[in-house]
Formats: C-alpha cells, sequence, structure tokens
C-alpha cells in the first residue's frame, strides 16, 4: 500500500522481479509504505478499497470499520474481528506488466506484487484468530485462475465491482452464513455507486467508470459505463486534498468519454469545465487524469489547448527542465487488421483503416501542448502474423521523433476481458522481429528519457548478454541487445522470424508461473 513517492507510473515495476534489489530497500526508498493516521489506521488507501469501506461504514458504523496495511494487522485483528477484506491488483503477478517482465529480465524471482501478496497472506495473524476472509480487486481472478484459493486460506473471491454485491458477502460473514467460495458481482447502477468518506492513494477521484469501445483483451469495457455528477467528483477531490493529498488522479479509462456523444464524440464544454473546476481546489500541486484515448484528441484538437495549460502547470514530470504533463494511451498495434478484429471501437469517431494516422497526430498534438505520453503496445494478440508485427514497428518508426514513452506487453488472457479463453503470448516463443521490437521501443525510451545513461546502459547490456542473455535465450538475442546499446546497425544482419509468438497450453495463464 503505497504512492510510489507520488509517481504513478512507477507503479508499473510492481510487475518486476523481487531479488534485483532488497525488499528493503525497496520499502524504503521505492515504494515507501503510506502514512498512518495516529490510531494506526492508514491515512490514504486504494480507492475501490475506500469504495468498499464507504459502504461498511454506512452499514456497521464507522467504530467497525477500519482499513490498515498489511504491517498494521496486530493492531486491529483480533479475537472480536469477524471480517478482513483484502484488495489486489496482481496477487500471482500473471498481470500484463508482470508476465512481460519478469520473464524477460529472466531472473531475480516473482514480481514484486506476488511476494508482498504472499507475505500479507502468511501473516501469522491469519492463523491466530482465523477472520473470514474475502479478497477482491482487478486482480482477484488470478487466485481462481492459479488455484490459490485454498493455500491461502482464503473463503471468498470476489470477481468483478463490488457496490451492489460486496455488502451482502460481508453481512453472510458477520452473521455466520455459508459463503461462495467466488462471488461474481452484478453491475451497479450510478446511485449505488458510493462516495468515499476518508482519502485514497494518490488523491484518486472516479470521473467515469467502464468504457464500452468493445476491445476484446480489456477489462473495463465489460462495465456498464457512467460519468459521475461533476459535485460527486468535487466532493471526493476536496476530501482528499483536505487530508492532505498533494496529488489528483482523475480515475477512468479514458479521460474523453467525460458525458461524451454517439459515437464517443468528446463533449468540449465539460472537459474544459472539469479540469477548470478541479483545478481551482487548494493545496492540489498535480493534477494527473489515468487514461486517455487518442482519437479524440486528433478529433477535437481545440480541447487540449485549452486543458493543457492547467495540466502542465501541475504536471508531475520535466522533460529537458521543462514541466511537461503526461497520461497513459493504448496505442497497441500498428495493425489494421488486428485493430478490426480485437478493438474494432478503438479508431471512434474514425475508421479503422486510419488507426496509424490517428495516432500519429494525436501524438503530435499532445507534444505540442507538453503533454508527453506512456504508450502501451501488446504483441502476441491472438492471430497475429509477422506482417502485422512489422505495421507496429512501422508506426513506431513514424513516432521516432515524438516525445513518449512506450510499454510494449505481452498479450495476457485476463479473466473478466472477452478475450479470457485465448492463448496468452509467451517468452519462449518470441521470435527475432519481436525481440527487435521490444529493444527498439526501450531505445526509444533510454534515448529520450535518460540520455546522458546511454553510455552505462549499453557496456551493462553488452555484459548481460555476455555472461546470461546469450546462454539463457540464445544467439537470437544479440541484434536486439546491440540495438538497445545503440551500436550502428552496419555492425549487424537484420533478421526476421516467423515463429508463432503464443505459449501451446491448453490452459490460459498456465505459462505464466514458472
Amino acid at each position: 500500500m503505497s504512492d510510489f513517492n507520488l509517481n504513478p507510473f512507477l507503479a508499473f515495476t510492481g510487475g518486476f522481479p523481487t531479488r534485483i534489489v532488497p525488499m528493503k530497500i525497496l520499502r524504503k526508498f521505492w515504494y515507501p509504505i503510506t502514512s498512518d493516521n495516529n490510531n494506526g489506521s492508514a491515512l490514504f488507501a486504494p480507492y475501490g478499497l475506500r469504495k468498499i469501506e464507504a459502504l461498511l461504514i454506512e452499514k456497521f458504523g464507522e467504530d467497525n470499520v477500519v482499513t490498515c496495511t498489511p504491517y498494521n494487522l496486530s493492531k486491529f485483528v483480533g479475537r472480536k474481528t469477524k471480517v478482513v477484506g483484502i484488495s489486489t491488483m496482481d496477487p500471482l503477478g500473471i498481470g500484463f506488466v508482470s508476465r512481460t517482465y519478469t520473464s524477460l529480465v529472466g531472473f531475480g524471482g516473482e514480481p514484486i506484487a506476488a511476494a508482498e501478496f504472499r507475505n500479507l497472506m502468511k501473516h501469522p495473524i491469519w492463523k491466530k484468530y482465523v477472520p473470514k476472509k474475502i479478497v477482491g480487486g482487478s486482480g482477484a481472478w488470478q487466485i481462481v485462475r492459479g488455484d490459490m484459493q485454498e493455500k491461502y486460506g482464503i473463503d471468498t473471491v470476489v470477481i468483478g465491482e463490488g457496490d451492489r454485491s460486496a455488502l451482502e458477502i460481508f453481512e453472510k460473514a458477520m452473521n455466520g452464513g455459508l459463503l461462495p467460495k467466488v462471488a461474481e458481482t452484478e453491475k451497479p447502477e450510478l446511485r449505488e455507486i458510493p462516495t468515499i468518506k476518508r482519502p485514497a492513494l494518490f488523491g484518486v477521484v472516479e470521473i467515469t467508470r467502464g468504457c464500452g469501445k468493445g476491445c476484446q483483451f480489456c477489462s473495463p469495457t465489460m462495465r456498464k459505463t457512467y460519468s459521475f455528477p461533476l459535485e460527486k467528483i468535487k466532493k471526493e477531490v476536496e476530501l482528499n486534498a483536505r487530508a492532505g493529498s498533494r496529488m489528483l488522479t482523475l480515475q477512468t479509462d479514458d479521460f474523453f468519454l467525460y458525458k461524451c456523444g454517439e459515437r464517443f464524440v468528446p463533449n468540449r464544454q465539460a472537459i474544459v469545465e472539469l479540469v477548470e473546476t478541479v483545478g481551482k481546489i487548494p493545496n492540489i500541486e498535480y493534477l494527473q487524469f489515468a487514461h486517455a484515448a487518442l482519437p479524440p484528441v486528433a478529433y477535437y484538437p481545440k480541447i487540449i489547448e485549452e486543458i493543457a495549460p492547467t495540466l502542465v502547470e501541475k504536471g508531475r514530470w520535466r522533460y529537458n527542465g521543462k514541466k511537461v504533463a503526461s497520461v497513459e494511451v493504448g496505442i497497441e498495434t500498428g495493425s489494421v487488421k488486428l485493430i478490426k478484429k480485437h478493438m474494432r471501437g478503438k479508431p471512434l469517431p474514425y475508421e479503422a483503416k486510419d488507426w496509424c494516422e490517428v495516432v500519429v497526430q494525436a501524438i503530435g498534438i499532445l507534444n505540442d501542448n507538453d503533454i508527453c505520453p506512456l504508450a502501451t503496445l501488446v504483441i502476441g494478440l491472438p492471430n497475429e502474423k509477422e506482417k502485422d508485427t512489422l505495421a507496429t514497428m512501422e508506426l513506431v518508426d513514424k513516432l521516432k521523433d515524438a516525445k513518449l514513452f512506450y510499454v510494449p506487453l505481452f498479450f495476457t488472457s485476463e479473466e473478466e476481458c472477452l478475450l479470457s479463453n485465448a492463448r496468452q503470448a509467451d517468452l519462449h516463443h518470441l521470435t527475432d522481429l519481436h525481440w527487435n521490437f521490444f529493444a527498439k521501443c526501450w531505445r526509444h525510451n533510454i534515448k529520450l528519457w535518460a540520455p546522458d545513461k546511454q553510455g552505462k546502459i549499453a557496456v551493462g547490456s553488452m555484459l548481460l548478454y555476455m555472461f546470461y542473455y546469450r546462454w539463457k535465450h540464445g544467439a537470437q538475442v544479440a541484434r536486439p541487445i546491440m540495438n538497445l546499446a545503440n551500436f550502428p546497425e552496419s555492425l549487424f544482419k537484420v533478421r526476421s522470424g516467423t515463429q508463432n509468438l503464443h505459449h501451446e497450453s491448453a490452459k490460459p495463464g498456465s505459462s505464466s508461473r514458472k
């Protein structure tokens, strides 16, 4: 439970291996545990946990509900404790980031998030008092898929949004009723979604929920779509600010969905009013919105021009000494075929055939307004062929001068998505082309964001290749590592492969845990 030093993008590193840097050092400097209130409860906690907490306080009273970090469990769990709720995003380390980078790094043990969850579930307090344990959150599906519920002594795993259904489960636990092993929740109505009563990590406030664009690898598209009233948003922002949160994060699966029109045409008036309203709330040093789609940027650049000054003024990052804003965007692929097959709604209000042009134009508009996005790319989608990977690499080439940070990821078949039964991309079946794709993305990142460290990275990369990676992955990684180290192209030959990227396991997710 950490704010990663007020850097939400740094939270991605929860998917990196544990033993590269000692956990004690990571906890102290990389993800320091959130501060406590005087009574030991958590000053800030994950937003989803705060939502469930609000429901429980309404039902059982403020004196009977507390949220704390794992390190303070012994202060609150005792003989009278009947139930403990736990929220998790990546309990087994088989999410997109964890599967990708733990396997690519190739050493250092399990992902940080998985190690911390395991430590929590082995806490001696569970054996001493034996309360009911209910686990939810966006990563809860991993426990079921990984068949770890019994091992961790979890009474109920809650899959889905808890606003409507969680309270009933907690009431059963409180009254000694029979609990379901797995509870798949019902979608809530807007009126059933509570307002948080205590502050959230990163100052998170939800402005929309759901998406509706139908990307088959994404879970938010399975949720009902809402835009929350401005007064509700403002109330939660003010609560976070009063508690001392220096950051405001507007949680959304696409910022431009806020009160949007048909075919996802953005609502300029509503968006500008939202940013102006929350931007004026005192004591907020940083303003960040979580995700944004690129087509609305290209479709209505005036919106960016109007909101960018506030976002940059309250930006968390700097580029070449100058303040900039950032946001996570999903490029995912440069293949029109894959866009049509797996994410047909993503280019709206444009057509799939226009995707690459829209991406280039939108990134340019963001950069012109001092917004430098973090962009995810997904390789190994079902039916992906070599020409699809080449199309994505060509798109990256078109963006070679753009100010953005790439996060290339293996396709992962998460439970709450349309492709939940699809085969996952797997490290052991990477082609030469895929290795080069990863190298191209990270070479761009290093060149743009750490130019003064290129020499050290080059030396380190070559040493790792000579003493480790050539033995683990073979000669196919030589060219990508030389590319990453920024050696001239003339020193190595271009090779590509046509091997299928997908793991041949019949059980989705079985290749994720080694």
